[in-house]
């Protein structure tokens, strides 16, 4: 992954917003929303470059990589909690399954559990896609994550873990 001048743009941006809102705002600790903006953009970036070099060119999306994704590594499941597992709405969901339903990726069964919601499992092409998305996205992924050492790898990890769970 490079960085190309558009990003180049970004931190002038961010720069320069930092400086006004540090003019325009004296006294605030800006640092939250530096912080905010440098962790979307990361996240833009690798999900950016997963779904355009390898998602895309498959047929699919990030969110249809994540719901394969999900059944791969937790086998069959309701559909609402591949919604909840994948942080997308129900909506939005359904609109992915299907898809995925229609290119033959995922079967769609009634739950016996609950008449209203349907059970999702990996058809064998569904099982053979995610695994090949998988293994490129990682090779890509794996050049941005040897910037970092193992132990700095670690460090991040445990530091965005703290942010998300609410750790103190």
């Amino acid at each position: 992954m490079t960085v190309n001048s558009e990003s180049f743009e970004y931190w002038d941006f961010v720069r320069s917003s930092r400086a006004k809102l540090s003019e325009e705002l004296s006294g605030i600790d800006i640092s939250p929303n530096d912080l905010a903006m440098i962790l979307n953009r990361a996240s833009g970036v690798a999900t950016g470059v997963s779904e355009a070099e390898v998602h895309r060119p498959k047929g699919m999306g990030w969110n249809a990589f994540k719901v394969l994704f999900i059944l791969w590594m937790e086998g069959d499941l309701e559909q609402h909690r591949v919604a909840m597992l994948a942080g997308t709405s129900r909506a939005t969901t359904s609109s992915i399954v299907k898809s995925l339903v229609s290119a033959g990726y995922v079967e769609q069964t009634p739950s016996t559990i609950d008449k209203r919601t349907h059970v999702l499992s990996l058809t064998l092409s569904g099982a053979e896609l995610i695994k090949e998305s998988y293994l490129e996205q990682n090779d890509i992924l794996s050049s941005w994550n040897r910037r970092l050492t193992k132990t700095e790898q670690e460090i991040l990890k445990m530091l965005l873990l703290k942010l998300l769970r609410g750790d103190e």
